[in-house]
């Protein structure tokens, strides 16, 4: 579940690696040999049915968890139990783009240095002056002082190590307070989420791989079917949408956590797939991944 955005060496995305998971056909309606290279999204694409249907099909908890040489039954297209999308479909989908608007989050706070303003401060955390006044019962946006503790709108002034293509940029700093609430929510630690969805996109949403990888957490399109379906319990999530995006890579980051032995390989496994860490080691580009996811790390303690 990589992109090449931030990253010089691509190995196959998540999605696209063949697992060890051997699995017998529930029933014949039609076979397909599991070639090289192959995912189920792939050979759903080719029989025009969804990925969950192959994967309810065959009794596969984890899509990705499929093998060469593999002889799953395929349902027929009208025996889905998801409507199928046309083949088409995966190609023509664009990442949503973030709007501010749309996030909100809690209250942190700044400390004033020699040469700040309201407006030089909102701008610097990507919040209002307004809002600053307001939540600080300022009167008059001119009357702050050096040293003095105002609360901020928002969570970035809590994190006093956010690169400067964040801090600077109203759109990235909108998804912060979604990252936190979806780390906690899941179990993740808030500074591993954020590391890994900056190496993933740079905190872009609008950030597709050449190989399918969607957005913040850069979702693979049967990967974000099954994280929806089988993790959170919730099939109308759009791995698009940039909260449901953060939700799917917190979902499914916390699961690795659970699943592999050390976090280490956790990071190893959201980047190179499950399957692939456990039956292969680290490729050599995995090892650079989490090298640089935990050097990222920095960036997000807060205070």
């Amino acid at each position: 579940m990589h992109s090449k955005i931030l990253k010089t060496v691509a190995v196959p995305a998540l999605a696209g690696a063949a697992m060890l998971f051997s699995v017998a056909p529930a029933s014949a309606h039609g076979s397909h040999t599991v070639k090289s290279g192959e995912t189920l999204g792939h050979i759903a694409r080719k029989y025009d049915v969804s990925v969950s249907a192959i994967a309810k099909e065959n009794d596969i908890s984890n899509p990705n968890r499929i093998r060469v040489g593999q002889v799953l039954s395929i349902p027929h297209s009208g025996q889905s139990s998801t409507p199928a999308q046309p083949a088409a479909a995966a190609s023509t989908d664009k990442p949503k783009a973030v709007n501010p608007a749309n996030f909100s989050g809690g209250t942190g706070s700044y400390t004033v240095v020699s040469g700040d303003s309201l407006s030089r401060i909102g701008s610097k955390l990507g919040v209002s002056w307004r809002e600053i006044a307001k939540q600080n019962n300022i009167s008059s946006p001119y009357r702050i002082r050096v040293g003095q503790k105002l609360q901020v709108p928002g969570s970035a002034a809590n994190y006093p190590n956010l690169h400067p293509r964040i801090v600077n940029d109203p759109v990235r700093l909108a998804i912060l307070p979604s990252l936190e609430k979806w780390s906690v929510h899941y179990g993740v630690p808030t500074d591993l989420l954020m590391a890994v969805a900056w190496q993933e996109s740079g905190w872009r949403n609008d950030q597709i791989s050449s190989a399918g990888a969607f957005g913040i957490g850069q979702i693979m399109p049967a990967t974000g079917e099954w994280i929806a379906n089988s993790i959170i319990g919730d099939p109308s999530l759009d791995r698009t949408e940039p909260e449901d995006n953060i939700r799917m890579s917190a979902a499914y980051l916390g699961w690795l956590l659970v699943e592999m032995d050390n976090e280490n390989d956790a990071i190893a496994a959201y980047y190179q797939g499950q399957g692939a860490v456990r039956a292969n080691g680290w490729y050599t580009s995995t090892h650079s991944y989490v090298a640089n996811v935990t050097s990222h790390r920095a960036m997000f303690v807060s205070k």
